[in-house]
C-alpha cells in the first residue's frame, strides 16, 4: 500500500503535542505507526518551536522539555524536511492566500506536493485556496475521518 503523504501546519503539531485527547494527537500517532508520512517544513518546524517556547513554555513543564519532546517527535515521526522556499515561490504562493503570514506555509506546502495538508487554521486555508492550489486541505478531525475509510474503518470520530 502506497503510504499517503501528510502536511501538517505547525496548530496540528503544537496540539497534537500537548493535547492529549486531540484530533491532532491521533493523527501524530498514526503517523508514528506508519500508517502515513509526515513532509513537515523547516519554516512550520520553526514556528513550532518559537510558539512551543515562548507560549507554552511555562506551562508544560518548561521550555527545554518542550523543545526536547518536540525533537523527539520529529525524529520518531521520521518526517520528511521540505526546505525553505525561495522569494519566487513565496511570491507566488501570496498571491493565493489572504493572509501573509501564511504564505511560507503555503509556499512549502506547493513545493512538498502532498496528498494533504492539514490545519486548523480555516479562516485562511479556505475550500478557495484549496481550489486555486489543487492541494487537498482538511482540519486533523476531517483527516481522521477520510483515513478511517482509506484504512477500511468507519471512520468515525467522536
Amino acid at each position: 500500500m502506497n503510504r499517503p503523504r501528510v502536511f501538517p501546519d505547525s496548530c496540528v503539531l503544537i496540539e497534537g503535542l500537548v493535547a492529549p485527547w486531540s484530533a491532532s494527537r491521533g493523527v501524530l500517532i498514526l503517523g508514528r505507526a506508519a500508517l502515513f508520512r509526515f513532509a513537515v517544513a523547516e519554516f512550520v518546524i520553526e514556528e513550532t518551536e518559537r510558539v512551543l517556547a515562548g507560549k507554552l513554555g511555562g506551562t508544560y513543564g518548561g521550555r527545554e522539555r518542550l523543545r526536547a519532546d518536540f525533537g523527539l517527535l520529529l525524529k520518531r515521526l521520521r518526517v520528511e524536511r521540505i526546505p525553505h522556499v525561495s522569494q519566487e515561490e513565496f511570491r507566488q504562493a501570496r498571491a493565493l492566500i489572504r493572509h501573509a503570514n501564511d504564505a511560507p506555509v503555503l509556499a512549502a506546502a506547493l513545493k512538498a506536493a502532498p496528498d494533504w495538508v492539514l490545519t486548523d487554521n480555516t479562516a485562511h486555508f479556505t475550500a478557495e485556496v484549496s481550489a486555486r492550489t489543487g492541494l487537498r486541505i482538511a482540519t486533523p478531525e476531517e483527516f481522521l475521518r477520510q483515513a478511517g475509510r482509506l484504512f477500511g474503518g468507519p471512520g468515525r470520530v467522536g
